[in-house]
């Protein structure tokens, strides 16, 4: 049986990986990303790398694959902008 803090765990882990993934999808849609600040989509990136390495100093498959995802739509975000901003 799933323990209850496994399965809140699981689900957190796919929202907060998928938090960026509806901005990436507008941007490439409209290809308008002038008004999102460089300095959020850089505090994004940071916080994804640190809580990787603490998922990974941890060995906490569900911090650091969470936080790869989550880096992977930051980094999308900033290719964006650096092409259409």
């Amino acid at each position: 049986m799933v323990e209850l803090v496994s399965v809140f765990g699981f689900l957190g882990a796919i929202t907060a990986s998928c938090l960026f993934f509806p901005q990436v999808w507008e941007s490439y849609r409209t290809r308008k990303t002038h008004d999102l600040a460089w300095f959020g989509i850089f505090i994004g990136m940071l916080n994804g790398v640190f809580w990787f390495v603490y998922g990974l100093l941890k060995a906490d498959a569900f911090i650091y694959v969470t936080n790869a995802i989550f880096f992977l739509g930051v980094f999308l975000l900033m290719a964006l902008k650096r092409k259409y901003g």
